[in-house]
């Protein structure tokens, strides 16, 4: 069995300097019961809000595992910049360039990109219109792994990568 050690250590600020992961539950329940002043029980389901998920919300977590040191995040903008991955590819190359230039070496720098486009498409008589939002929603995964730099300085690297991409969102 080898052994091995992991630093569980995480790092949950949020770009506005939050140490927290904030939820939030509430019911959509509006029955009959609550207008009488009674308290309503519903078997509707809870939400549950997380404030990572918020756009524009930068929420970066660190972890090390050996020698590896783990930064990841997440963030998500409403963009209409249609080269948005570029962008994000970008600014990756140049986490990595900075976390060279610290004397690091760079495992990975991955992310997924989920993107929502909303559209309405609508038929009156026997014709269709379709609308679509010239904004998309896109939520940004973020997976780092480095070694050889300060975890603290990996974990700005990729918040302030966060940060410019979240800025460009808007171009």
């Amino acid at each position: 069995m080898t052994d091995h050690n992991h630093d569980n250590s995480h790092d949950h600020r949020h770009e506005h300097g939050n140490e927290h992961d904030t939820t939030h539950e509430h019911s959509h329940n509006r029955g009959d019961d609550s207008i009488r002043g009674r308290k309503a029980r519903s078997n509707a389901p809870r939400v549950r809000l997380k404030a990572k998920d918020a756009p524009g919300v930068i929420y970066i977590e660190r972890n090390i595992h050996d020698e590896a040191i783990v930064v990841s995040g997440t963030l998500t903008v409403i963009t209409a910049n249609t080269s948005f991955n570029s962008v994000i590819a970008k600014e990756f190359e140049t986490a990595a360039r900075d976390i060279s230039e610290l004397g690091g070496v760079v495992g990975h720098i991955k992310a997924t990109s989920a993107v929502t486009m909303t559209s309405m498409i609508s038929v009156t008589d026997e014709k269709a219109m379709v609308k679509e939002s010239p904004e998309c929603k896109v939520k940004l995964t973020l997976a780092a792994i480095v070694f050889l730099v300060d975890p603290e300085a990996a974990s700005d690297i990729m918040r302030q990568t966060l940060a410019r991409v979240r800025s460009s969102s808007r171009d």
